[in-house]
């Protein structure tokens, strides 16, 4: 005969399936704290360059302000300049990598001819080593400079969507085939959108890498843009307006980046997928 349950007793098991969910941290939460750690480093940036470290070497955020007033008339015309530059560089290398791509996936054909060499040959070289032949064979100016950032992009993401491809369950066309579907209806119905959510996440990494390229392509052979104006600082020995200048192009990374979060939250919000991830799901956080 078992122990008489008494009121309010639970057994245990049922005790461990009761789980409260927290509820959601509210925008103003989440705003402060994110602020947290960036103000943290602030204040520490601010008493370290007035005690330890010398400020001609590392200078402080009032000295980094004092150099954007300095040039605040140079700023609009370069931002403008740069943001011409990786955004046309992103566009263009972006959807022709992706259209190559797909049609490297698409025919067994070409890829047999052309896979073994992006992934062998391709994929390993630094694209960083290759520019400044890409600035001989080219020159200096707007265009090369677009067309450097466009190169990198294309050479990504041919790689990411060959590899996307590669990577759809095979479950999913088994699936087609058995409702008699043709290959290309199961290309266009199944694969592509298979791959959609792989490729919208590497394009936040994307963006950051056409910053980089920005940055490097400037800073080697620009004549204007944020990148030229880095490059004069550095040449007048002013960390302050180098660090200013390197913080204008982490903001415009930045924006960018939160820019493509929210719309591939819109695009691919049909991916199964948890905030919390994995492991807050595991321990209820």
């Amino acid at each position: 005969m078992g122990r008489r349950r008494v009121p309010g007793d639970r057994p245990e098991r049922g005790r461990a399936l009761v789980h409260v969910q927290p509820a959601p941290a509210g925008p103003g939460r989440r705003l402060a704290e994110a602020a947290v750690v960036p103000l943290i480093s602030l204040v520490a940036w601010y008493a370290l360059t007035r005690s330890i470290i010398d400020p001609a070497k590392l200078p402080g955020p009032d000295r980094v302000l004092e150099s954007l007033v300095e040039i605040i008339d140079l700023i609009p015309h370069a931002t403008w300049i740069s943001l011409q530059m990786v955004l046309l560089g992103l566009v263009l290398g972006s959807l022709t990598g992706l259209a190559t791509g797909i049609i490297f996936g698409y025919s067994p054909f070409i890829r047999r001819f052309f896979e073994a060499t992006l992934d062998n040959l391709v994929r390993p070289v630094p694209l960083f080593a290759l520019i400044p032949l890409f600035i001989l064979w080219f020159g200096i100016g707007f265009l090369p400079q677009v067309g450097l950032v466009a190169l990198g992009m294309f050479l990504m993401f041919t790689l990411v969507t060959l590899e996307a491809i590669r990577n759809v369950p095979h479950i999913y066309v088994q699936a087609a085939l058995t409702t008699g579907a043709s290959r290309f209806h199961i290309y266009r119905t199944v694969v592509i959108p298979a791959i959609i959510p792989h490729l919208v996440g590497f394009l936040r990494l994307a963006v950051a890498s056409a910053w980089g390229l920005d940055v490097a392509a400037e800073f080697l052979g620009s004549r204007e843009g944020l990148g030229y104006i880095l490059l004069v600082r550095n040449q007048y020995l002013d960390p302050a307006g180098m660090l200013m200048i390197i913080a204008l192009f982490c903001t415009m990374a930045i924006i960018f980046d939160q820019t493509v979060r929210l719309i591939s939250a819109r695009i691919i919000r049909w991916s199964p997928r948890s905030d919390r991830g994995l492991v807050g799901s595991m321990l209820g956080n």
